[in-house]
């Protein structure tokens, strides 16, 4: 038996959604949200570490992940939940935004929790975000009353196929900040150490920075090794940091790392384009309508953060942001992105009421699975 004046616990499951990797629990896991809360996450964690060897973290933004679960008592919704990620080399947990990929795991959760039941043969889900107070629908296929594990759907980034999750974010603009252009503009410029940068910051799903990669002398083709150079990514940090204070979520720039690590992301983009992937494929520009690359709480994505990809591609049709000038061509729902790994396709549903353009609707499929069930041990937390 572990003696629990020595170790805590916690029971919790470990699912992995899209391109992450996070952990699911009920509220009544953890204590309220608060101080302890956030201590007993980052010793499950392993964090401050980078490599978070004595937790469950894996050393990176992807899998430094929580997800907190729960039947709804809103009247248009059967599950809510609250994502917060969890710092790897900081002893902080953000609460502000919420994750796409791991979205793609909460009705899994649900329904192998008991929270939810399971309809053959695919079981439709009003879940409800408390980070943004934005709704998702998703659709969950189930195979012998249990969500499905197997199918056709690959996602770049993950081996093999799965059955297909697909989530359709509702209303996404103004998640964390209230406004589709939280500034009110659609293209602005950010000073750092005496360099104008061009950026467009829109919010949907979360907010996000964007910039041309070739206004940091890249490319836009360069993989995860060759953008995780210090000097580049305390650059980034700098500019993330400016848009951070002009968005009034911190006083000081230089608090963002700190105060405000997940929100905003920042991505730069470029053309389409042709490029060799981590995993030895190629992608083709034929076959893309943008290039990107994302850096999530000071870290390069291995492949794409899935809100970051609803941004990006929400913000493509928005004309006059830096996104708008590099797309190829507008016409139907689909935006698809050339990432580290692969590609990703995001559905765009736009209206327009004003004179301005709205974001009704943006859709991504993932695929999710179960890797492990039971009890999480930490370190006792005093208190």
């Amino acid at each position: 038996m572990v003696d629990q004046s020595v170790q805590g616990s916690v029971r919790g499951t470990l699912l992995r959604g899209g391109t992450s990797r996070g952990l699911y629990v009920t509220p009544d896991r953890l204590p309220p949200a608060g101080e302890r809360r956030d201590e007993i996450l980052v010793e499950l964690f392993g964090t401050p570490d980078p490599l978070q060897i004595d937790g469950i973290g894996g050393g990176n933004s992807h899998t430094s992940k929580v997800m907190i679960v729960d039947e709804s008592d809103r009247p248009d919704a059967d599950i809510e939940y609250t994502f917060g990620q969890v710092g790897i080399e900081n002893a902080t947990v953000d609460w502000s935004g919420n994750c796409g990929n791991l979205t793609s795991g909460v009705g899994v959760f649900a329904l192998l929790s008991g929270l939810a039941g399971a309809e053959n043969p695919e079981t439709e889900l009003c879940l409800y975000n408390t980070n943004t107070d934005t709704y998702v629908d998703q659709v969950v296929p189930i195979t012998d009353g249990e969500p499905a594990v197997h199918g056709e759907y690959h996602v770049d980034g993950i081996p093999g196929t799965g059955a297909r999750i697909d989530s359709y974010f509702r209303d996404p603009g103004g998640s964390v900040t209230g406004q589709l252009l939280p500034t009110g503009e659609r293209r602005e410029t950010v000073t750092v150490d005496g360099e104008d940068y061009p950026v467009s910051i829109v919010d949907v799903a979360n907010p996000n920075v964007f910039l041309r990669a070739r206004d940091l002398g890249l490319d836009g083709t360069e993989l995860p090794d060759e953008l995780d150079d210090p000097d580049l990514l305390d650059r980034l940090e700098l500019i993330r940091g400016a848009a951070c204070e002009r968005l009034g979520l911190v006083d000081d720039r230089r608090n963002a790392v700190d105060e405000r690590p997940a929100i905003p992301q920042i991505a730069l983009v470029s053309d389409p384009q042709s490029f060799g992937t981590v995993s030895g494929g190629r992608v083709d520009d034929d076959d893309i309508d943008i290039t990107s690359r994302i850096v999530t709480t000071g870290t390069p994505h291995h492949s794409y953060a899935t809100t970051g990809a609803m941004c990006l591609a929400a913000a493509t049709r928005l004309d006059g942001t830096i996104p708008a000038e590099f797309v190829r061509g507008t016409d139907g729902p689909d935006v698809t992105i050339g990432h580290p790994k692969g590609t990703i396709t995001i559905g765009v549903e736009t209206a327009t009421r004003a004179g301005e353009t709205t974001v009704e609707r943006v859709r991504v499929g993932r695929t999710a699975r179960l890797l492990v069930d039971g009890r999480l041990f930490y370190r006792h937390v005093p208190g």
